[in-house]
């Protein structure tokens, strides 16, 4: 019996050393997940790629600095309304699991 692809996790490990602006951190994220190419490179659409797509997604942040704050949140939602997405910041090697869904 084969066993089905889609249920497979994927993990990533997304580094934003050096990201000091939204270009950057668009590029970072396109750089190193699977994005699709018609990506908006906007948060909301990085929510909407991670409510479509990261179903299956296991993603670790590292060195995030100031792209945390606008970043967290959106994960934050997107982990809320998408069962199975997994999202961790990870800040000199403290890992720091962010709370799913804001008020």
């Amino acid at each position: 019996m084969k066993k089905d692809n889609a249920s497979r996790k994927r993990s990533f490990v997304v580094d934003l050393a050096g990201v000091q602006s939204v270009a950057r951190l668009h590029d970072a994220l396109a750089a190193q997940l699977p994005l699709p190419q018609h990506y908006g490179r906007n948060l909301d659409a990085f929510h909407d790629v991670l409510a479509e797509f990261g179903g299956s997604w296991s993603i670790v942040f590292r060195n995030a600095g100031a792209a945390a704050d606008g970043l967290r949140a959106v994960c934050a939602d997107a982990m809320a309304e998408t069962p199975g997405l997994v999202i961790v910041f990870e800040e000199d090697g403290t890992k720091m699991p962010i709370e799913e869904g804001r008020s």
